[in-house]
């Protein structure tokens, strides 16, 4: 049925942009893309969501952790977190073609109340992205989403009841607890979850785990701990990461120098962003800027997805 899939998202891009890049659908939270070519990678802040694929391959880097995903398969993110994306199949004859959805964590809630008694779903989360094979059931799921797509004025009575098909196969799948744990109150997830939205709105300020703690309601140890396993970094080195997107996202689109940026997202020394912006993205923050103004279009990945910008 991936075949099925892949012409459906096929038939809506090229009627609606024709060639390479996204299309954000009229159904909420669902975006379309295809690419024709290989892409560098962009570092970007990824939002809970399931992304497929049905064409090409994806690979993503979180921390010192490598996940790939190909045709036939979706990848179910469930914590707001840096990644480094990168499409590594496509070409003019076979493009990369995939989607994303947003999770409708409202949905989900009520789903898995309803689910509660499943053993699957208790115990601790995992780390926070999983790949999953699309099944006939999935997939015929998604196809009746993007089936919306051309008819718009069926959106609202439909989509809800679509969405909690995707949710109760995400629920009972290899992914569910992870999608379960998101939404429950005394789940790790959405605790850590508060930490994050705190680091992401105040990311210039200086924090200490003992304070991201206390906004998960956890003691520092066991936040750390489960920070740790759901994103596959600490604490601070998050922060480091949300900062250095956001310079990024300053100097490349709004033409901000490099020192106004590091100030901004909070660095006392300009050297030391330097140093670490380089390490990160590999260059100096004054040659992409300059890379940005001279090639506007190379920075346009930005914003796939979750954009890399922090606000």
């Amino acid at each position: 049925m991936n075949s099925e899939l892949n012409a459906a998202i096929t038939r809506i891009l090229d009627a609606h942009i024709g060639a390479d890049g996204f299309y954000a659908t009229p159904v909420p939270g669902l975006t379309l893309m295809r690419s024709s070519l290989t892409l560098p990678p962009q570092h970007m802040q990824y939002r809970p969501k399931i992304c497929f694929v049905t064409q090409g391959a994806k690979s993503l880097m979180v921390a010192d952790r490598t996940v790939k995903y190909g045709a036939g398969q979706s990848l179910v993110v469930t914590i707001e977190v840096p990644v480094v994306s990168q499409i590594v199949e496509a070409t003019p004859d076979e493009p990369f073609t995939g989607a994303t959805l947003e999770l409708d964590a409202e949905i989900i809630l009520d789903v898995v109340t309803r689910l509660d008694s499943m053993p699957h779903l208790h115990g601790p989360a995992g780390f926070g992205l999983v790949v999953n094979d699309l099944d006939a059931q999935m997939t015929g799921s998604l196809l009746r989403l993007l089936d919306l797509v051309r008819q718009p004025h069926a959106i609202e009575i439909l989509y809800p009841a679509i969405m909690r098909e995707i949710s109760y196969w995400l629920l009972i799948g290899p992914a569910g607890r992870n999608v379960a744990r998101m939404v429950l109150p005394e789940g790790q997830p959405l605790r850590i979850a508060a930490a994050i939205a705190y680091m992401r709105d105040n990311f210039e300020l200086p924090m200490s785990v003992a304070e991201l703690a206390g906004k998960a309601g956890m003691s520092p140890s066991t936040f750390h701990q489960h920070f740790k396993t759901l994103t596959s970094m600490s604490p601070l080195q998050y922060q480091k990461q949300l900062r250095l997107l956001e310079a990024r996202r300053m100097m490349v689109t709004e033409g901000v120098k490099a020192g106004v940026a590091a100030v901004t997202v909070g660095y006392e020394s300009v050297s030391q962003f330097s140093r670490e912006y380089a390490r990160m993205f590999g260059s100096p923050p004054r040659r992409e800027s300059q890379h940005a103004k001279a090639d506007p279009a190379r920075f346009a990945a930005l914003q796939e997805g979750g954009s890399s910008s922090i606000h």
